[in-house]
């Protein structure tokens, strides 16, 4: 019965993505004591360590497809800062159009309820970095608008994050 359990939980962390850590740098030195925020196990925190402010809480809601970004370290519907929903960054819990802040699409963010090229605020796009981590993970600069230069770039997310990891940690750096 306990490995059926244990089993079970596995699977449940491995599907809902708990355990992968998500790193936000200022540059891609990918300097361990320069980060400025990280995911790790749906909670993100403000710099390197696990004892770090805790900035929001993501909470999966299976039913609906949708995620919610909690403030701090809270999954009451009172503490409901952002949902997630189709790449959107929606304030709060509101279904209305214009309570969309933000569009995901493929690697960049948009501004409102918007995909036109005029709306680009962030491109995401993969690099290597100048010191690559032992882990391995690939590294997306930031970069404002749909720049490509280097001195464009405003920060370094290491690992492969989700829409909603991503708002979480540009949220908590104070860029979106």
């Amino acid at each position: 019965m306990r490995f059926i359990l244990a089993t079970f939980l596995t699977l449940c962390t491995w599907t809902l993505g708990w355990g992968q850590r998500v790193h936000l740098f200022p540059d891609d030195q990918l300097v361990f004591r320069d980060m400025i925020a990280h995911v790790e196990n749906n909670v993100v925190r403000l710099g390197a360590t696990w004892s770090g402010e805790v900035a929001f809480t993501l909470q999966d809601d299976g039913m609906w497809d949708e995620v919610h970004l909690h403030r701090g370290f809270s999954s009451s519907a009172l503490d409901i800062a952002y949902t997630v929903r189709e790449g959107q960054l929606v304030l709060g819990n509101t279904h209305f159009s214009d309570g969309i802040l933000f569009t995901f699409s493929e690697g960049q963010i948009f501004m409102g309820d918007s995909t036109f090229p005029m709306d680009v605020v962030y491109t995401l796009r993969e690099e290597r970095p100048a010191f690559p981590s032992r882990s391995g993970a690939p590294t997306f600069g930031v970069y404002k608008e749909d720049s490509r230069a280097w001195t464009d770039r405003v920060a370094v997310v290491e690992g492969v994050a989700t829409p909603a990891q991503l708002y979480a940690l540009l949220s908590a750096a104070s860029l979106l």
